[in-house]
């Protein structure tokens, strides 16, 4: 905003004198004109009107002369204005504002503020450092000094205007401080950012000379500050002579802005270490490059870190030895590799007999450390090629690369090394062990066949109470009726023989623990663990299903009412069903009815009807089903597209849940080898609003791709074996990698 220069002063004083002395000649003339004749008076009068005629054109040319200084004092000063953060104001002797020049940059709050003919009173009433500045002017004094206008900050610098002491106003020049305060404020922020760092930030010349580091620099690099700058950078930042790779990087650069990447430099003291490096370059007006900016990270403690967590994500804390999941790993590394080679392998599974009572009577401490001198013995007796693991609790395995004659004299190592007493203290505790074997391909070709045979046999070996030595060598015997009696089946019932183990359900976008399966086990007193598959086709026969049932339903309400105490975030429970249950119209009340008993819902059960009895009975499984979801019972079929020539089927049967087990389809009919089978049987599954549980998961390749095929849920040796209600309570879920899907969680209950 631009207004016209007022009059000075002492121009208007000028101007009054001038116009005097003309009428003082005016005066003159007449005077002496009177005497005159009339020849002379007419010459009087001509020469009184030229003064006249020049004391006008005079006055004329000095108003113009002052308008034209005005004007170009107003344009300079609006000039000043439009490129610098400034604005001139002047206020007259009784407090009006008179001009106001400048204000296009930075000086809007006042050219809005402050306007031609305006009384600052009330601006300086509500500002006490601007209205302390006015005062001093006032007296008489030059001041400067900073001050709030309308919330902007400004420096002012204030000149009085007087003449022989005489007071007439002063002359404001404001110089906007917003921006001036901004830069300082990002200048401190961008100083504080680099010294605070944790990352070294290096400033280079155009010919790459170090100009500024930061303190990071030299904690990550050793060089001091003052050592670096004028150094060459290739000084500091390179590998050995011979390797100067860094040089590629400003290659590079002539095509680019910047560079960004891991790599390795070198310490001060002369070692290597890893660094996330990036480089960028700086241009000047003119467009050519004036710095570079390098910024690098010290990746050494990170990766160590990385490293640790990974040690820790595969190796069990106590003993140290690989966990279940490395175990598995290594286990299908090792059948593929005999598959290959046509060779065999041989596993041992390694269970501490009675082991609780030792916690119970020792102590934990005690228990602890007789696994751990339990581990080292294993070390100990087996080749450095082999390896030893800690599943859970007191039991280990062992692979070994061993054909068939030299199994049998690794078993004799393992069985001998934990024959010794174990010395804890003054104490020299004896503890026997069970050890169970199974040879690939005799015993099972796939990973769950194998650890299967190693555990019945294990179980067998501890239930004989054999000591640590058990025949498994030959081939796999299966069972059959014919081994059983009716009789001994019901005296197991009231032998409290029969146990569930429970095997955890997964699920997989969480990697929280969601459910269990409750599996049935017969311990009987010579053959050892006996699976369902073996006996409930007998029990079927003898009619003995209906009791097995009940005992089962009990045990199941009441570890469910346990696990709830212990706040174990355990949804769901499933339960097989046998054909004899989708006959019995009673069973659906009777599983309610057991449940409410301990105050579980229903919803907390899913009943597992297994493809086969469906296609053999499908009308009756429907009845069985419309009345089971009346009473809010949970269903699935299991082993689905197993025995099925055509899957479709599924969308009009009224369940909520699928199983697929993986391994069992691709080895039916090698069309389903196709890696597109599985993600389109679970889309099929997904149309039919199904959820879909993936079954018998035993490796970490296996889990990423049914997430990618779209299943929910997943249960199998990849997460563990089935254990007891006990083993639950302190299960743990262990992610392959410390950067996997899903954390690592404790599953523990509360007493």
């Amino acid at each position: 905003m631009t207004s016209a220069a007022p009059e000075s002063p002492r121009s208007a004083t000028t101007q009054r004198l001038l116009i005097t002395l003309f009428f003082v000649l005016v005066g003159v003339a007449v005077i002496f004109g009177l005497d005159l004749g009339a020849s002379g008076r007419l010459w009087g009068g001509a020469f009184i009107l030229a003064i006249w005629c020049a004391a006008l054109l005079m006055h004329k040319s000095l108003l113009a002369q002052r308008a034209l200084a005005g004007a170009q004092a107003a344009g300079a000063l609006s000039l000043i204005g439009r490129y610098q953060a400034l604005t001139v104001w002047q206020v007259d002797g009784r407090g009006q504002v008179k001009a106001v020049y400048g204000g296009e940059t930075g000086g809007q709050v006042i050219s809005r503020a402050l306007v031609p003919d305006q009384d600052i009173a009330r601006l300086i009433k509500e500002n006490p450092a601007l209205a302390a500045l006015i005062q001093s002017v006032r007296c008489g004094h030059r001041c400067a000094g900073e001050a709030e206008i309308n919330g902007v900050m400004y420096r002012h610098q204030l000149i009085p205007q007087s003449q022989e002491g005489e007071y007439f106003g002063f002359t404001c020049i404001s110089e906007d401080l917003s921006h001036e305060r901004q830069e300082a404020a990002t200048t401190r922020l961008w100083n504080a950012l680099q010294e605070h760092s944790s990352d070294a930030v290096v400033v280079l010349d155009r010919h790459r000379v170090v100009v500024a580091a930061n303190a990071a620099f030299t904690t990550i690099t050793g060089y001091r500050q003052e050592d670096a700058i004028g150094q060459r950078d290739n000084l500091l930042l390179s590998k050995p002579p011979g390797e100067n790779y860094y040089q590629r990087v400003f290659d590079q650069l002539q095509d680019a802005e910047s560079w960004h990447g891991e790599t390795m430099l070198r310490h001060r003291s002369g070692h290597l270490f890893d660094v996330r490096l990036v480089v960028c370059k700086v241009k000047d007006n003119a467009g050519q490059t004036a710095n570079y900016i390098v910024t690098f990270a010290d990746l050494s403690q990170t990766k160590r870190i990385h490293d640790e967590l990974r040690h820790l994500a595969t190796h069990d804390n106590l003993t140290d030895l690989p966990n279940r999941r490395l175990f598995l790993d290594r286990l299908d590394q090792g059948v593929r590799r005999a598959r290959r080679e046509q060779r065999q392998l041989a596993i041992f599974f390694i269970d501490l007999d009675d082991f609780k009572a030792i916690n119970d009577d020792y102590g934990h401490h005690v228990g602890d450390e007789i696994l751990r001198q339990a581990g080292s013995r294993l070390l100990g007796a087996v080749r450095e090629s082999d390896t030893v693991a800690r599943l859970a609790g007191d039991e280990f395995t062992v692979i070994a690369d061993s054909p068939h004659d030299e199994a049998a004299a690794i078993q004799d190592k393992i069985s001998t090394c934990l024959m010794e007493p174990f010395e804890i203290g003054d104490r020299a505790i004896k503890v026997s062990a069970s050890v169970g074997a199974a040879i690939y391909p005799d015993h099972g070709e796939s990973l769950e066949s194998l650890m299967q045979f190693a555990d019945q046999s294990m179980y067998e070996a501890k239930a004989r109470r054999k000591g640590t030595k058990v025949a498994a060598f030959q081939k796999a015997q299966p069972y059959n009726e014919g081994l059983y009696f009716p009789s001994e089946l019901r005296l197991a019932i009231r032998r409290d023989q029969l146990k569930l183990v429970y095997q955890p359900q997964i699920d997989l976008h969480t990697g929280g623990l969601m459910g269990v399966e409750a599996l049935l086990r017969w311990e009987h007193h010579c053959r050892g663990s006996i699976n369902p598959t073996d006996f409930m086709g007998l029990a079927e026969d003898a009619g003995i299903t209906d009791a097995i049932s009940t005992w089962t339903l009990e045990q199941v309400a009441k570890q469910l009412k346990a696990w709830r105490r212990w706040r174990m975030p355990i949804k769901q429970v499933a339960i097989n069903i046998a054909i004899s249950q989708i006959k019995d119209p009673r069973y659906p009340q009777a599983v309610v009815d057991a449940m409410a008993k301990r105050g579980i819902p229903a919803t907390a059960i899913m009943l597992e009807v297994d493809e086969e009895i469906y296609l053999r009975s499908p009308g009756l499984c429907r009845i069985f089903f419309d009345r089971a979801r009346q009473l809010g019972l949970r269903l699935c079929i299991d082993q689905f597209g197993v025995h099925a020539g055509e899957y479709a089927y599924i969308g009009n049967v009224p369940v909520d849940a699928v199983k697929i087990n993986q391994r069992l389809l691709s080895s039916q009919i090698a069309a389903r080898n196709d890696p597109r089978f599985i993600p389109a049987l679970v889309a099929l599954c997904k149309v039919a609003e199904k959820a879909v549980i993936a079954v018998g998961v035993e490796s970490s390749t296996t889990e990423s791709e049914l997430i990618l095929a779209g299943c929910e849920l997943a249960q199998g040796f990849l997460y563990s074996r089935p254990l007891s209600a006990e083993a639950m309570r302190t299960f743990r879920i262990e992610p392959a990698l410390p950067n996997s899907q899903w954390p690592a969680r404790e599953v523990s209950g509360l007493t």
